[in-house]
């Protein structure tokens, strides 16, 4: 992981989603497996069940928002 991510602003999915008017939940699936994100896994208890927090770097937050609004790429000759 590049040392500059650490010293960054980190984002909750939950602001993201406000910034970006989406739900919480799709962000938390679109940043899922994007490298740079931090998580954190809690495995699951008896009584208490298992979850994973995680926090998106600004730097990582800018390149998933800049691919979203570029659209997808298309190889040439494609339709």
């Amino acid at each position: 992981m590049d040392k500059n991510l650490l010293f960054e602003k980190h984002f909750t999915p939950q602001q993201i989603a406000a910034l970006w008017g989406r739900s919480g939940r799709f962000i938390r699936e679109l940043f899922q497996d994007e490298p740079g994100v931090q998580k954190v896994d809690r495995p699951e208890r008896m009584h208490k069940r298992g979850y994973t927090s995680i926090r998106i770097p600004e730097a990582v937050m800018i390149r998933v928002g800049l691919r979203l609004q570029n659209g997808p790429r298309r190889r040439p000759g494609c339709m």
